[in-house]
This record gives C-alpha cells, sequence and structure tokens, in this order.
C-alpha cells in the first residue's frame, strides 16, 4: 500500500509511517520547509526509507501537489494540530480521490473541550493518569522517559489503520487521541478504585498493591518479581528455608504488610553477589523471573539482543553512519528475512515529483461496519494477566470473534474469602467470586467465554478444532509452555495452514534467554528503562506499572495485523517470533542511537528535557496536587508569563530560551512557588486556554471523571451479568464520528459461551457437549 504521512514532528504519525515502511508498504511523508532536524537521533529512528517531501501547505501550488499524493494514496495519517488539520482541510486531501483511510492522530482528538490545545509527552502522560503512579511518594512524581504517549498512538494508529483497509469499499475517518490512548492502558488504575473507593499512587521502586520491586545488588539493580508461585524456589536460591512457608513473608499480603523486612532480606542475601551472577541463578537455575538493570550501551552488547540480531544496521547509511545500530522489529515472520531499516533520505520539494498513479491494492474483508473493520476474523486468546489481554481486547474493539480459552483456574478459587484483593464481592457476586474480578472485568470485554481444560485429551481435541475454524492464536505464556502442552505451531499448522500465531514470551523463541521466564517488572530493567528514568542525579527508577505489558499488548496487536495483511496476500498463516523485551528498547529506540552518536551513556534527567524551560512536574494548591508544564519555545513562555502575572517577562535571567536553560533551577522555583497556590484542573485550563502545554496529574478517579472524555464518548458503561453496571475505560478509536459502544459486551462469565461456541463453531450437540461437561473437560466454574 501507499502512506501517505503529512507531519510536522518526531512524533505519532512518524512512528506509525515507520511501522508501514519496516513491513514493505511505501511511505512518502510530506513535511513543511524549514524545520529544525537537529534531534539525529530521533531523524535516523523515525524516518528511515520513507520518501521525504517538502510542501508548503499554505501555498496553492504545494497543496495542489499533495493533493494529487493524496490521490494515489491507499492511507493518509496526519499529526498536524488540529488547527492545520481544520484550517488546511488536511483529511479531505485527495477529494473523493483521495484515500479510503484517513487518519489524524492528535493529542486530544478531534472534538471536545481539550481538542487544539498544545500538549508535550510530560502534559500527555499526566492527563493519561500515568505520571501519579511513577515516583516516590513523598517527592514529586515523575513523567516517563521519551516518546511514549506518541509511540502508543502511532501504534493504535498502525492497527486501526490496516484494520479499516481490509474493508471494501468504505471510505473512514479516524480519529484518535493521544490522552485515550493512554487512558486505555491502564491496570488496575480503574479497577481498584472501583473495588476499594482508593486511587492508586506512587510506590516507589514497588508495584502498588504487589512487592514486585527493583533492588539492590552488589554492582546495580535486579527487577525482581514476588508472585507466589515463584516465592519457595526464591527463598530456597538465597539460602533462606525459614521464610519459605509459615512466616509473615510467605505470602503476597504479608510480603506487602513487612514490605521493609522483604527488602532487608533480599538486599542481604544480594548484597555480595553480582547482577550477573542473581540472574544468571535464578533465571537458569530455579526459573524465576528476575531481570539484570541494563544501561543504554550495555544492552547494544547484549548477548540476547546480539544473537538475536535485535540491532539492525541502516540500510543505505552514509560512510559515517554504517556502524550506527538501530533497534528492529520486536516480532517478525519465523522463516523469513528479519524486516530492513533503512537510513533517511534527503527531501525533496513537493513539486518535483510526479505524483504517482493511484493504486488498489486493498484486501478482501467481510466487515462491513466502519466501528468493526476485523468482523469476520475469529481470534483464540489464552492469554493471561494484563500484555496478552490488551491485544485481545483491542481485537476485539475493533470486531474480532476473540473467543477466551480458560482454564478452570483463570481466575482464581471458588471460595474466596471476604477482604481478599482484586475482587469485588457484594451480595450478587458472593455466590461466584471467580467473577468478580476487577482488573479480569476491566481487561477482558468483546469476547466470548469458553472454560477448557487443555491439559486433557479432549480439552486438547476440541482446541484443535477450534483452530480449524480460527485465524489467530495469541498467549504470553514462557516460551515452551504450549509445545509442552502439544499444541505447538507445528500442531496447529497441521490443522490449519491459514493461522496466524502470535506467541508472547518475555525473550522471543530463540537466543540465549529464550528458555527465562518474565513479568513487567523483570523485563522492564532488561529493556534499560529504569537506566534513564529517575530523579535527577538519582537512582534508577522503575515506572513501578509493569510498563512493558501495555507496551506489548499494542504491539502485538499490530503483530496480528501484520499477519492478516500477509495472508491477505499470500494465502498462508505465520509464526511470529516476539519478544518483550525488544519491545520495551523499541518505545526507546531513539536513546539506543544517540548512545552511539555522541559515546555517552545517558543520565537520568527526572522531569526536566534537554531543549525545553522550563518543563517540569509541579505542585498545586491541596494534598499531592500536581501539574505538568511546558513551555517549548519564546511564545509559550510569553504565554505562561502571562497568565501567572509574576513579573517573569521581565526577568532578565528568562528573557531567552539559553537564559532560561541556564537559570532553570531559579526559574522551577519560580514557577513551583506560583503554582503551589492554584487548583491544578482549573490552572490546567487557563493553561491550555492561552495556548501553554499542561497537564493536570490526573488520578484514576479523575480520569473517570474527565470532561473531555465525557464529552468525546469515551467511556463505555457496561452492565456485567455478575458485578452489574459499571463505567469502563474506552478505546481510542473513533470511526467516522462513530464509537462503536452499542455493540459492545462486557466481560463473559467463566464458560458462559461454553455451549453457543461449541454449537455454532464446531458443531457439536447438545449429549456431546454434556459429556464434555460431566467430565470437568468444560466448566463454568472452578473446581472444588
Amino acid at each position: 500500500m501507499r502512506i501517505l504521512e503529512v507531519s510536522d514532528s518526531y512524533g505519532a504519525a512518524a512512528y506509525c509511517g515507520k511501522l508501514f515502511r519496516r513491513w514493505g508498504h511505501e511511505v512518502i511523508r510530506v513535511e513543511s520547509p524549514g524545520l529544525d532536524h537537529a534531534d539525529t537521533a530521533a531523524e535516523l529512528y523515525l524516518n528511515g526509507g520513507k520518501q521525504r517531501l517538502l510542501a508548503d501547505l499554505d501555498s496553492p501550488e504545494d497543496r495542489a501537489a499533495l493533493d494529487r499524493l493524496a490521490a494515489s494514496a491507499d492511507i493518509l495519517l496526519t499529526d498536524r494540530s488540529v488547527r492545520d488539520i481544520e484550517r488546511l482541510g488536511l483529511l479531505e486531501a485527495g477529494g473523493g480521490d483521495g484515500p479510503s483511510v484517513r487518519v489524524a492522530l492528535t493529542p486530544f482528538g478531534l472534538t471536545g473541550p481539550y481538542a487544539g490545545a498544545p500538549a508535550t509527552e510530560a502534559t500527555l502522560l499526566a492527563l493519561g493518569g500515568y505520571t501519579n503512579l511513577i515516583g516516590d511518594p513523598d517527592k514529586a512524581p515523575l513523567t516517563f522517559v521519551g516518546r511514549y504517549a506518541s509511540y502508543q498512538l502511532g501504534t493504535f494508529g498502525f492497527i486501526a489503520a490496516l484494520a479499516s483497509a481490509r474493508v471494501d469499499g468504505t471510505s473512514v475517518t479516524l480519529d484518535l487521541s493521544a490522552m485515550e490512548a493512554l487512558a486505555s492502558l491502564h491496570q488496575s488504575t480503574y479497577s481498584k478504585y472501583l473495588e476499594t473507593g482508593m486511587a492508586r499512587g506512587r510506590s516507589g521502586n514497588r508495584m502498588d498493591g504487589a512487592a514486585n520491586s527493583l533492588l539492590r545488588v552488589r554492582d546495580g539493580w535486579a527487577g525482581v518479581s514476588f508472585q507466589q508461585q515463584f516465592w519457595f524456589s526464591f527463598a530456597t536460591m538465597i539460602g533462606r528455608l525459614d521464610i519459605a512457608e509459615g512466616h509473615p513473608l510467605s505470602t503476597p499480603a504479608g510480603r506487602l504488610k513487612h514490605y521493609d523486612d522483604l527488602v532487608e532480606v533480599v538486599e542481604g542475601a544480594f548484597r555480595d553477589r553480582t547482577m550477573q551472577e542473581v540472574f544468571d541463578e535464578a533465571q537458569g537455575q530455579w526459573r524465576i523471573p528476575i531481570g539484570k538493570l541494563l544501561g543504554v550501551r550495555e544492552a547494544l552488547d547484549d548477548p540476547h539482543l546480539t544473537a538475536r540480531e535485535f540491532w539492525r544496521p541502516l540500510e543505505g547509511a552514509s560512510a559515517d553512519l554504517t556502524s550506527i545500530r538501530v533497534p528492529g522489529s520486536p516480532f517478525r515472520v519465523v522463516g523469513e528475512p528479519l524486516p530492513v531499516e533503512h537510513a533517511p533520505e534527503e527531501p525533496a520539494p513537493v513539486t518535483s515529483v510526479v505524483a504517482p498513479p493511484p493504486r488498489a491494492t486493498r484486501s478482501s474483508g467481510a466487515a462491513s461496519d466502519v466501528t468493526r473493520p476485523l468482523d469476520g476474523v475469529r481470534v483464540l486468546d489464552l492469554s493471561r494477566v494484563w500484555a496478552g489481554p490488551v491485544t485481545g481486547r483491542i481485537l476485539g474493539d475493533l470486531g474480532a470473534d476473540v473467543i477466551k480459552i480458560e482454564a478452570p483456574t483463570n481466575r482464581g478459587p471458588r471460595h474466596v474469602p471476604e477482604g481478599t484483593r482484586g475482587y469485588l464481592i457484594t451480595d450478587q457476586t458472593r455466590e461466584m467470586p471467580w467473577n468478580a474480578q476487577t482488573v479480569f472485568n476491566q481487561l477482558q470485554r468483546n469476547r466470548r467465554g469458553v472454560c477448557l481444560d487443555l491439559k486433557t485429551e479432549d480439552g486438547r481435541t476440541l482446541f484443535l478444532d477450534l483452530v480449524r475454524e480460527s485465524d489467530v492464536v495469541i498467549e504470553n505464556f514462557s516460551a515452551r509452555a504450549m509445545s509442552r502442552l502439544g499444541l505447538g505451531y507445528d500442531v496447529m499448522r497441521e490443522v490449519n495452514p491459514r493461522i496466524i500465531y502470535v506467541p508472547m514470551p518475555a525473550f522471543g523463541r530463540t537466543g540465549p534467554y529464550r528458555d527465562y521466564v518474565g513479568l513487567g517488572t523483570s523485563v522492564e530493567p532488561l529493556a534499560a528503562i529504569p537506566s534513564i528514568l529517575g530523579y535527577e542525579d538519582g537512582d534508577a527508577r522503575t515506572a513501578a506499572i509493569a510498563i512493558p505489558d501495555p507496551m506489548a499488548g499494542t504491539t502485538a496487536a499490530a503483530a496480528v495485523l501484520v499477519g492478516l495483511q500477509r495472508r491477505d496476500e499470500t494465502g498462508e498463516g505465520c509464526e511470529f517470533d516476539f519478544s518483550q523485551q525488544e519491545t520495551g528498547t523499541a518505545f526507546i529506540g531513539e536513546y539506543f542511537i544517540a548512545a552511539q552518536l555522541d559515546g555517552r551513556e545517558p543520565g537520568r534527567a527526572g522531569n526536566s528535557h534537554p531543549r525545553y524551560t522550563p518543563h517540569d512536574i509541579y505542585p498545586c494548591g491541596g494534598d499531592d496536587e500536581w501539574i505538568a508544564i511546558a513551555a517549548r519555545d519564546d511564545a509559550e513562555w510569553a504565554a505562561l508569563a502571562r497568565v501567572a502575572s509574576q513579573g517573569w517577562d521581565a526577568d532578565p535571567r528568562f528573557a531567552t530560551a539559553e537564559a532560561r536553560r541556564t537559570h532553570r533551577a531559579d526559574l522551577d522555583a519560580a514557577v513551583a512557588e506560583w503554582t503551589s497556590t492554584q487548583p491544578k484542573l482549573d490552572l490546567t485550563r487557563r493553561l491550555m486556554d492561552a495556548g501553554v502545554p499542561a497537564g493536570a496529574v490526573l488520578t484514576g478517579p479523575e480520569l473517570l471523571a474527565d470532561p473531555h472524555l465525557a464529552a468525546r464518548g469515551y467511556f463505555a458503561d457496561l452492565t456485567h451479568p455478575g458485578t452489574g453496571p459499571q463505567r469502563f475505560d474506552g478505546a481510542p478509536f473513533i470511526a467516522n464520528n462513530r464509537r462503536g459502544h452499542d455493540w459492545w459486551q462486557p466481560t463473559p462469565m467463566l464458560g458462559e459461551h461454553n455451549r453457543e461456541v461449541l454449537e455454532d463453531v464446531l458443531g457439536l450437540d447438545a449429549a456431546r457437549i454434556d459429556q464434555l461437561e460431566a467430565t470437568g473437560v468444560l466448566r463454568s466454574s472452578p473446581p472444588e
């Protein structure tokens, strides 16, 4: 397909276009003349292999050239400002002959109270509910590093555009919002509030509600996951059998209650061990999910990433860049060459290019509703916890028939004591508490539920029968789990050569770490994220929210769409080799390039920015209330000074961008003194209206009450058959001004659709289903 990318930034459209180019599509990037390309690392990471054209779209001649290009394109992407999109009519480029899929990727969407407001990564992360969860409880919150909001929005754009391109005979305009992308990628932020009435907050280097932590070892840090199934092995590994059972630290609740004691025990045991020693023993001998903290430059030499050829040369690079290696794709098709990473081209005037002829290469699809472009695609979802369920939810939100395949104990035990964390126990749910697991119910909408024991011969046979009638299988077990069940890709392919298999292990299917286990806490340090996240000149900090999971969830959904398009072209299914470690590095890819360009290890910059001043998280009136504020240029600085009315515009220390950087500490102190008396929500709106990027640091309850999200119809009000009506987070997709919530379905009860699926999909009769239920192959409740 031909993709037209209209963008002046290293943001969402650039990342989306990068994904299209990586997977073989022609990408034409149209940008304004005179842009600052000083960020060489981002330029190399995002714009490789695209045809680059310069266009002043206020010029009739250049605009006519853009329209000719649009008439030849299949998909148009833009992340220009809402004002530019409307003023220049970018979504109408090419008129009736233009692309059938047009995608706007903006901070807040094309409509709503915040539409058109300026934003930065930090202000979006604040408004999207992430910043509130990162950092120490007694300090200012931390913004996440890099371009996370933009890259997630770009990934969603890639998914939605490819899905929509499958629908023949329909033109669709997609309105995607970065704030909504972030709001949709929370695990327990909303569910904890719905369950307990309490908001999640910052917990330092420990996950909120779990003891999983980033802890010190002799020469650095290790990410340790303390799940109960690993506890006995862990206690044995550190030589403390006395705490393995019957000890306050031997239960999840006890480890939380006595967390300081846990840290003392673990860091004491690791005090004389190196990161490598802890990592090798934990993973190689005990299969415990522990990860060592890699620096950015260390990751470039990581033996696993090297063995997997993850770091790729730039094809077509100039002589001075031939040694530069860039992150490759975190997923690749097994048995096929790795995708090529290209060097950027020099841009040329748009009028110097003869527009290519129109192309009609869209695949046929069964969908007719623009909010359900994956209608007709059947997905078997075996995933658990967070990353895999995000993938399944995205596919279900786009209309796929997602069949959730669960083990009988997947949602916990049959009997749940009152007060157990993670369950919404009421009079309505007390008799079936397994159906009241709050995080599960948040993540598993738009699926049909089948409870199937895959450890039985009949269970495996039924699963393969479902594979025969399906298009995609997703799972996020360890690399060898499916093969041990006798359900590896080779077996699935025998019954359905067109099946697309997307496993999501921590480290991929090859390399030295192939058989290692991983959870977000242990994968994050191996992606080098905590090495650049933390307070300025302080220690490493984990995001403490298992951030590799949402990274992997959206990336795996992108892999599914690549697999579907590949099958449309070849008629064949495929197996993907997917790595959550590599996904994490891809989301901070420019840092690895910058470290090679300047030969330095990136430091931890806290909430500061290398170019923008001011740029920080500032206190507001009230207890633990904060706001992110940035000024990217003199105009935004002048607007901030006018709103504050503190005389900053007359202060020579702040007269120029260079002066503001020189006197950053003084400026941040002045801004903090002013904001500390201001209500954060009111101040956010006043600054937005003045043209200043600002974002209140929102908690979960505040997100659920946000007026902008409400005005855009983001939230989904669904009635779960077990827990009743609830408000759930939505998805960042609006297609032709529609959300699609009218057809959405709540999370199914355990085994709710056993009979429906086996009758409709496999044609089993009632007697056979009764027999499967009687023998426990099918269940609708956990065993006694």
